[in-house]
């Protein structure tokens, strides 16, 4: 059986100021990214929804004639 690897304690302070120096690190996208990007996200959820949508209405009139079931 292997022994567990213990990892090393630290404080509430350390563990926080650890947290603040890896935030410092992270490269933040600017306002215009973002607002670029989230418009990029509303626009593809609206065209996959169409695409969704128009290919769920063929492939339902698609089964009512060949089962000649519905109206």
């Amino acid at each position: 059986m292997a022994a567990k690897d213990k990892k090393q304690s630290v404080g509430p302070i350390t563990f926080m100021r650890q947290v603040r120096a890896e935030g410092n690190k992270v490269t933040w996208t600017s306002r215009q990214e973002t607002i670029a990007a989230t418009i990029m996200v509303v626009v593809m959820s609206i065209l996959v929804a169409l695409f969704l949508f128009l290919a769920d209405q063929i492939i339902s009139v698609l089964v009512r004639m060949i089962t000649g079931v519905g109206g």
